[in-house]
């Protein structure tokens, strides 16, 4: 056996090791993931609801004139509030997949 066929075996074997250890760790995190993109999406749904009663009610009370005036003030605010419950929920978010992650760590090294 030549020096290349063992460290050609050696490389194999560490790869079929990390590939072993990326199945483990994406069966562990694949229900986990699940809830979370299921958690976001009903966050987000219910999130746009509340905003659109909230914009629908704002531009109700401006006494705009036209039906295009109050078509503008109706996306301008809903992109103006939008843009904080994004960023309030990309926070929110990135913690709860952060301490996901750590879970699946942690249970990875079990």
């Amino acid at each position: 056996m030549s020096i290349f066929s063992s460290i050609g075996n050696w490389f194999k074997g560490l790869f079929d090791k990390v590939g072993a250890y990326i199945q483990k760790m994406w069966a562990l995190a694949t229900p986990f993931l699940k809830q979370i993109l299921s958690t976001t999406a009903s966050n987000i749904i219910a999130s746009l609801q509340t905003l659109a009663v909230e914009a629908v009610a704002y531009v109700s009370t401006q006494g705009l004139p036209t039906d295009e005036a109050k078509q503008e003030a109706f996306i301008a605010y809903m992109k103006e509030k939008a843009e904080a419950q994004v960023s309030a929920l990309k926070t929110s978010e990135l913690n709860l997949l952060r301490e996901i992650a750590l879970a699946i760590y942690k249970k990875s090294q079990e």
